[in-house]
This record gives structure tokens, sequence and C-alpha cells, in this order.
């Protein structure tokens, strides 16, 4: 089974991370991902990831959330991207 991953934006009214109108967010192979990732970067986000030099990857753009998320329903996803 290949990996499937997930991408939202921080929604400053829901206090959360949501999809982004207009941008597949759920469940996306890597070539999805990537698609969606430049479809954010059109839109004004940056989408690092970046590994600092202490192996952390606390440089990356915080408004956007990547995850594994293999198949798990869209209302799972939902509930674990609320902060």
């Amino acid at each position: 089974m290949r990996p499937l991953y997930s991408i939202g934006t921080w929604d400053i009214d829901l206090q959360s991370y949501a999809p982004q109108d207009g941008v597949p967010a759920y469940n996306l192979t890597v070539h999805e991902l990537r698609r969606s990732m430049r479809m954010l970067q059109s839109l004004g986000h940056s989408c690092h990831r970046f590994r600092c030099e202490d192996g952390s990857h606390d440089d990356n753009d915080w408004s956007v959330l990547i995850e594994r998320t293999d198949g798990r329903p869209e209302a799972e996803i939902m509930e674990g991207w609320k902060r």
C-alpha cells in the first residue's frame, strides 16, 4: 500500500487546520500532494519544510499542515486537525 497524505491550512476563524477551498486536501498520493502544495504556493503560502541544523523541524511553514493519513476518513482527519 502506498502512503497517502492530507494537507490543510490554518483557519483563524475555526482555530483549526482546514482544507483550502479549491485545493485537493485528503488522502493524496505524493504526486497529488505536490500539486496541492504548488496550488497553495500560488495563493501565498510558502509550504516550506526544512530540517534545522539540530535535526528538528522548527523551520516549517506553520500555516500549512501536511500529515500522513493513509486513507483515514475525512471526518477523522478533520478531528485531528483541531487545536
